[in-house]
C-alpha cells in the first residue's frame, strides 16, 4: 500500500469517477482503475462499487475513506513541518459552514484571510450543523464555522450572536424595543431547524410552549413566511438581511446569545495554512460584534421612525 494509491483513491471518491479523477491528477483512466484495484488487492477488501453512472463506495470503504483522509492530512503536516515553511504561500483549505451563518460571516472572514495569503484556495461547503460535522469526522473538510451546540470536536470561539425576534409589519408589537417569548407565545411559530436546540432551551427556560406549525431550514423562506403574516419567528443576528420590507425585527427580552466558533478535528494536526486562517478570522471578528451592532441598531431605528 503506498500514500500515491491512497491519493488516487480520495480522488476518485471525491470525483465519483475514473475518468475525472484521472484528468485531475494527470493519469489515464487505466492507470487510476489500477491504483485502485492494487490498493483493494492489498487490502483485501473491495472498496468501491462500480456502475453505469460512476462508482460509489462500499460500507467498508466509507469507514475506510476517513481513516485514509487523516493520514494524508498527517503526510501534508509532515511535507509542511520538514520543509520549515514560514510564510504561507500555497495550499488549500476547506471550510464547512452552516447555511445562515454563511451570508454575513463568511464573506468577510475569506476575504480578510486572502489578502493577506492570495496563493491559498479557499473551498466552501454548506450545509446543516448534522451534515458539517460529519464532514469534519470524515476529513472532508479542514474546519467548520458552527455554532457552540456540541462538544464532539475542538471548538475555538469567535463572538457571540443576539437571538432576535421577527414579526410582520402590522403586528401588534410592532416596532417595539424588545419582545418577550411569552407576548408571542399563542401565535403561530415558524422554527428554523438550525436553531432548534438553543430555541427549544428558551422556550423551557421562559416556561412556554408556542404553536408549532411550521418547520423550515431556509432563512430567506422563513422570512418571507414572516412578511406574509404566515407566523413569528427568533432568528440569529447573523441572519438578519441587509434590508427588510413588511417585517419588524426587535431584541429579545431577556437577551439570548449564542456563541459562534471554529470547530476542528484537533489542532495537532492544522496544516499552517488552517493555522493561519483560524487566526486571521479571529482577529477579523475582534470588531465584527460592534460593527453589527451598530448595523442592527439602525435599522431598529429606521423601523421605529415608521
Amino acid at each position: 500500500m503506498t500514500l500515491f494509491q491512497l491519493e488516487v483513491f480520495i480522488k476518485v471518491v471525491e470525483t465519483g469517477s475514473f475518468t475525472k479523477a484521472g484528468e485531475r491528477i494527470g493519469l489515464s483512466q487505466s492507470a487510476v482503475s489500477q491504483a485502485v484495484a492494487a490498493l483493494e488487492s492489498e487490502l483485501n477488501v473491495k472498496l468501491l462499487i462500480r456502475n453505469r453512472n460512476g462508482v460509489s463506495l462500499t460500507k467498508i470503504g466509507e469507514r475506510i475513506t476517513g481513516l485514509i483522509r487523516e493520514l494524508l492530512m498527517i503526510k501534508t503536516k509532515i511535507v509542511n513541518e520538514a520543509a520549515g515553511i514560514t510564510e504561507i504561500e500555497t495550499g488549500t483549505i476547506k471550510i464547512g459552514s452552516i447555511s445562515n451563518m454563511s451570508a454575513k460571516l463568511l464573506p468577510g472572514m475569506i476575504s480578510s484571510f486572502k489578502r493577506r495569503f492570495p496563493g491559498v484556495e479557499v473551498i466552501l461547503y454548506e450545509g446543516s450543523y448534522e451534515e458539517v460535522s460529519n464532514w469534519i469526522k470524515l476529513s472532508i473538510i479542514d474546519i467548520g464555522v458552527v455554532t457552540e451546540e456540541k462538544h464532539e470536536f475542538e471548538f475555538i470561539p469567535l463572538l457571540q450572536d443576539k437571538m432576535v425576534v421577527f414579526v410582520p409589519e402590522n403586528h401588534r408589537l410592532s416596532n417595539q424595543p424588545s419582545i418577550h417569548v411569552k407576548d408571542i407565545a399563542n401565535e403561530p411559530f415558524i422554527m428554523p431547524k438550525e436553531c432548534q436546540s438553543i430555541l427549544h432551551k428558551i422556550f423551557k427556560e421562559q416556561e412556554v410552549s408556542p404553536t408549532i406549525p411550521f418547520e423550515v431550514r431556509d432563512i430567506s423562506t422563513i422570512i418571507a413566511m414572516v412578511q406574509e403574516g404566515v407566523g413569528n419567528t427568533i432568528l440569529p443576528e447573523m441572519a438578519v438581511p441587509p434590508s427588510l420590507t413588511n417585517v419588524n425585527i426587535s431584541y429579545l427580552n431577556p437577551q439570548v446569545y449564542q456563541n459562534l466558533g471554529l470547530e476542528v478535528k484537533s489542532s495537532d494536526y492544522m496544516s499552517p495554512a488552517v493555522t493561519a486562517f483560524i487566526h486571521e478570522t479571529q482577529e477579523y471578528t475582534k470588531n465584527l460584534s460592534l460593527k453589527l451592532f451598530n448595523s442592527y441598531q439602525s435599522m431598529v431605528v429606521k423601523k421605529g421612525k415608521k
